[in-house]
């Protein structure tokens, strides 16, 4: 609660008695971020049980200035689930992507995870990624105890977040108020884990933390807290996928012939006509069944230190590490040739294969993957009351996150064969039902594959190994400056002003990769000598088993052995200069004003805020093209390009700015019940991704006859980004009507409507590009932009929380949304005629339905929670790739179960498991039933003892 409504509360109580004992408790100030003063103001109150955590989101929700929906506890790491992603997910309207069996990405009310805002402790995260996204992985649940999402905007908040705002709040130690020595040990254990050969499916999760206060002392009040949280588990993978192109066929190579598949008039599924108006089906280039392990090692740490001098000065200073190692172990049985030679296909409605024969290769992939990843994050909030009426507050932090991958890949491929293939539903892998050598007699040259298979020498037609790197570093450097000044009377109860800037440094390699076909002994066959010295036996038991896979092993190997007998002198640079490089500084500045009011409409008592915040950003992008001469044929005349080293960089600014309202009102219908409303308008930011500066410029040769320049720079310049795209406006307008019966029960229900901008889309646009020194107007291509074509979105929100008297209670929330937002079928392999008669997807995340429902008991000694989780499909893009084809996730469910049994005042034993239902996660492309990826990770098991003194 901030200071205006606090100081004008406390006024309207000597007039209100009948409000007294329930707005004492509404009073009580407790900081939580320092973003924000409206959360500095509300109430937390010490619990630990499953129902006051509740208790605490009901009376968070009734405090705030706006509309907000939070969870959090007083205690570090007494937040009940796994992961912050987790946590997020039992809000009301919050959504996250269930990939690998974890929650990752983040939604708010439909909107996907980049139109969000994620910050820790009001301040900006860093990323790792080439989106805005915020891996909340680093950021351990044991190390967390507070997060809040505000889904209306007021002026003092960081803008960004159309969707919303979600802050994570780590502890005060002066405010915490105790101190506490808290350690926990949990064992985890996967099933799917335990399938590996010599392995028992056992990781751990380990947290210690401690804080303490020192007060009285001749310095002062002084806290500090330290809390650190590790983790080693797993995460094994069974799946079937496909690659990331899709096309569109209509040939049958029994009656049209050719080689790979095509879509034309004259083929037989036309019958006479047009290839769109006959059937056609969707193919990808390959499709391949999974074997993963991988594993996960996490360290993580906090540390906060409060100092509090005298009554006028609090001091705070808090840090943030995260260390993450990943690998995966991937073993893949690839058919390479997806759409060679298609014929007797059948399709559904939708033009989605049922079954098809074909003629691939078929091969034994191994690729193994490590990723690190490290978060630094650090900040110092000053707060000094200057005056009775005046507070100033000084804000500096740092957040940074350095990323980087290593591939090694080997493959080994077969001769060609004739294969069946036939899809088996969504939670089946499809099935390869034979696998022959003469189209014209599958049976009577049918080969026993899946013994052959398992032998390395069937493999034997080519090889090849790779090694892949990519490094990317990103960094925010923000400060703030606040003041509120609070009025001993009047309409308006206090102002609240101020300034903000921040300086986002994101440096994102791409990926290099290096081809190494030459064996280190050529003497031998690379083949035999990898069966001699590094195949290995098939890596666990019952693979397939949940998605009766056709194939259950096949011939593996060690993929770094593997890869160490081929000549790898040559190794990728990620940070050699690349045109696919974003070499990006983003500099923000802003300054805001915000007057909160209090009133009473006859005998209702109104309260509100009205803001403005003008924001500017300047984006500054360095280009990088490829550097060539310019070479004419002195007997034709005709001109070339040819390569040199001498790359061209090209410099790129661009600077804009946002004005953004906002009002805020609350009003007491009754004691018990509140109706607030929200207008404002909102901005986000593109993804990093889209704004590089690289321009890749084709080659030229003396054959294509080009007699100037500028003719073979035609057609011939990709964008790789676009440093001039802008913020994404919207207009925001939120009511809510909240009941609150009890201390454990209420019924909230609310409306809200947005407008906005958020279509992207590449456009062709004329700049000047430099080739060996000298510059030439030309049109460059696959220019990424927002289209000024408006979208809305509508929703509702409910939300359900009661406490019965007999130790039950539940949290039931449900979200509906709906947008006319298209994103039509952009794949650049499906031809334009096909794409038109495509039903466009939707927003990028958007669900039109989720729902939550947690049943709990609880006593003094045991509880036990319930929770079922329902989220209807979505769109998933692939990264920044604006010429892929749309992919869908299917609906996602899962059910959750988790207890605790206190042993006494300091012991307390755990347990969880996580997706208790095994249920799969399934993607679609463009079509249903068209299923690029159907994954098994299984349920996963935690036990632990959490001791606390």
């Amino acid at each position: 609660m901030n200071e205006a409504i606090k100081f004008s509360k406390q006024k309207f109580i000597s007039k209100k008695t009948v409000l007294a004992s329930m707005l004492s408790m509404l009073l009580t100030p407790v900081a939580v971020a320092a973003e924000s003063e409206q959360t500095e103001e509300i109430e937390t109150i010490s619990v630990s049980g499953i129902a006051q955590s509740y208790r605490n989101a009901i009376n968070e929700k009734r405090a705030a200035p706006t509309i907000v929906d939070s969870l959090s506890t007083a205690d570090i790491g007494a937040l009940p689930d796994l992961s912050v992603a987790e946590t997020l997910e039992r809000i009301t309207g919050v959504t996250g992507d269930r990939f690998k069996g974890n929650a990752s990405e983040i939604s708010i009310r439909g909107l996907g995870p980049f139109l969000g805002m994620s910050t820790v402790n009001g301040r900006a995260i860093s990323s790792g990624s080439g989106n805005r996204s915020v891996a909340f992985s680093q950021f351990p649940s044991e190390l967390v105890n507070g997060v809040t999402v505000y889904k209306a905007q007021t002026a003092d908040l960081l803008e960004g977040g159309v969707s919303g705002l979600i802050d994570l709040a780590t502890i005060k130690p002066l405010d915490y108020g105790k101190d506490r020595l808290q350690a926990e040990i949990k064992l985890n254990y996967n099933p799917y884990q335990a399938k590996f050969n010599d392995d028992n499916g056992i990781g751990q999760r380990n947290s210690i933390s401690y804080t303490k206060n020192f007060e009285g002392t001749s310095l002062g009040n002084f806290g500090f807290a330290i809390g650190y949280a590790g983790a080693r588990t797993s995460s094994p993978e069974e799946s079937y996928n496909t690659s990331s192109t899709l096309r569109n066929c209509n040939s049958d190579y029994l009656k049209d012939g050719g080689s790979n598949c095509s879509f034309k008039d004259s083929n037989a599924a036309a019958n006479g006509g047009a290839a769109v108006d006959g059937d056609y089906y969707f193919i990808p280039n390959l499709f391949y069944y999974r074997q993963m392990e991988s594993e996960e090692k996490r360290d993580a740490a906090i540390v906060a230190l409060q100092w509090q001098p005298n009554d006028s000065l609090d001091i705070n200073v808090d840090g943030q590490w995260s260390d993450r190692n990943y690998y995966e172990d991937r073993h893949d049985l690839y058919f390479d040739d997806g759409r060679r030679r298609i014929h007797d296909w059948q399709t559904n409605d939708q033009h989605a294969l049922t079954q098809y024969s074909g003629e691939s290769r078929i091969s034994s992939y191994g690729d193994y993957r490590v990723r690190d990843e490290q978060y630094k994050g650090a900040g110092i909030n000053v707060e000094w009351q200057a005056t009775d009426n005046l507070k100033v507050i000084a804000d500096a932090a740092y957040s940074g996150t350095h990323r980087w991958q290593t591939m090694h890949f080997v493959r080994f491929r077969s001769d060609r064969h004739f294969f069946q293939w036939q899809v088996m539903g969504s939670e089946a892998f499809p099935d390869i039902a034979r696998v022959y050598t003469d189209k014209d007699d599958p049976e009577g040259s049918q080969v026993d594959w899946l013994s052959e298979i398992q032998d390395l020498s069937f493999f034997d037609a080519n090889y090849e190994a790779r090694t892949e790197r990519y490094d990317i570093k990103d960094s925010i450097n923000s400060h703030r400056l606040d003041g509120i000044y609070t009025f001993d009377e009047g309409f308006f109860t206090s102002v609240k002003f101020g300034l903000a800037g921040s300086s986002h440094k994101h440096k994102n390699y791409a990926a290099h990769r290096v081809t190494h076909k030459n064996a280190l002994n050529t003497d031998t066959p690379i083949l035999e000598q990898v069966k001699a010295s590094c195949q290995t036996d098939w890596a666990q038991k019952d693979y397939g088993d949940d998605a009766n896979s056709p194939v259950t092993s096949w011939a593996t190997f060690d993929t770094h052995c593997a890869h160490a007998l081929f000549d790898t002198s040559t190794q990728p640079d990620p940070q050699a200069p690349d045109a696919a490089d974003i070499n990006l500084t983003e500099d923000i500045r802003s300054i805001y004003a915000l007057a909160n009011f209090a009133t009473e409409l006859g005998d209702k008592y109104l309260t509100g805020n009205v803001g403005l915040r003008h924001v500017k950003t300047d984006v500054s992008s360095l280009g990088i093209s490829n550097g060539y001469n310019v070479v004419t044929d002195p007997v034709t005349g005709f001109v070339s390009f040819e390569s040199n080293d001498n790359l061209e960089y090209t410099p790129y600014t661009n600077s804009y700015s946002n004005v953004l309202p906002s009002l805020n009102l609350s009003l007491e219908l009754a004691d018990d019940l509140i109706l607030r409303g929200a207008a404002f308008v909102g901005i986000s930011r593109p993804d990093m991704w889209y704004m590089g500066a690289g321009r890749d410029i084709g080659s030229a040769s003396s054959e294509e006859e080009f007699t100037t320049v500028e003719q073979a720079l035609e057609n011939k310049v990709k964008a790789k980004g676009n440093p001039y795209i802008e913020a994404i406006e919207s207009n925001n307008y939120d009511i809510n009507l909240s009941w609150y019966h009890e201390s454990d029960t209420m019924l909230s229900a609310a409306l809200y409507y947005k407008t906005f901008n958020a279509k992207f889309g590449n456009k062709a646009e004329e700049e000047t590009i430099t080739v060996d020194g000298q510059q030439y107007n030309t049109l460059v291509q696959g220019i990424p932009e927002v289209q000024s074509e408006e979208s809305s979105i509508k929703g509702v929100e409910l939300t359900v929380m009661h406490k019965f008297d007999f130790g039950f209670g539940l949290s039931t929330t449900y979200n509906y949304a709906d947008s006319d937002f298209e994103t039509p079928e952009s794949g650049s392999n499906v031809t334009q005629d096909v794409r038109d008669n495509t039903v466009p997807a939707n927003l990028a995340g958007l669900s039109k339905h989720n729902f939550t429902n947690q049943f709990y008991w609880e006593n003094d000694d045991i509880s036990v929670r319930l929770s079922y989780k329902y989220r209807s499909e979505y769109l998933k893009p692939f990264g920044n790739n604006l010429a892929q084809t749309n992919r869908i996730v299917d609906d996602t469910k899962s059910v959750d179960l988790s207890a605790s049994y206190k042993i006494n005042k300091n012991f307390k034993l755990k347990f969880q498991a996580l997706n208790l239902t095994n249920e799969p996660y399934v993607e679609q492309r463009v079509v249903s039933e068209a299923y690029n990826r159907i994954e098994y990770s299984g349920t996963r098991y935690f036990v632990g003892v959490q001791y606390r003194m």
